[in-house]
């Protein structure tokens, strides 16, 4: 992992792109134990040797749908973003409680993927279309349930996050 993120982010930058690291592994929420959070050190050392612009960390996250709520730990969180100096990114972002958003952010995270919720909301959205007998099924017409439902959770986790009407 050190090796190739090390030369993909030569790679990125020399094309004047940033990129994204992840030290281990976020895994899924399905899986019956979680590996190892990550260590600050452990993180400070990835960032040094690979010159990521921001990185993925295990703090109590997984992907997919959780069997049960997630703690995040957000002292390690605090402690992980001030040892790497880097912007830190949350995978498995969806299910996590509103508080433990808010305060992740406050420690230093600055990314956060809700890959799940987005696809929920997607087929949420597709459901209530199939099941109007009003609705046209022509693609266009059939889509704007599913687009809508996916506009307002974005809206949703854009307020959330404090980022709602900032341009960057």
């Amino acid at each position: 992992n050190l090796k190739n993120t090390a030369q993909m982010v030569k790679i990125a930058h020399a094309m004047g792109a940033t990129i994204e690291g992840e030290i281990g592994h976020v895994g899924f929420a399905f899986e019956e134990t979680m590996g190892d959070f990550t260590e600050p050190a452990e993180a400070k050392a990835f960032v040094e040797k690979t010159g990521v612009c921001c990185l993925a960390v295990l703090v109590g996250n997984a992907h997919g749908h959780y069997k049960k709520t997630p703690c995040l730990d957000i002292d390690r969180i605090k402690a992980i973003r001030e040892a790497c100096g880097v912007p830190l990114v949350l995978h498995g972002g969806s299910g996590i409680p509103d508080d433990q958003v808010k305060a992740a952010i406050k420690a230093g995270m600055r990314k956060m993927n809700i890959g799940t919720d987005v696809c929920c909301a997607f087929a949420d959205g597709t459901k209530a279309a199939l099941e109007d007998p009003n609705r046209s099924l022509a693609v266009d017409v059939f889509m704007e349930s599913a687009i809508a439902s996916v506009k307002a959770l974005a809206a949703d986790k854009i307020e959330l996050c404090g980022a709602a009407g900032k341009a960057n």
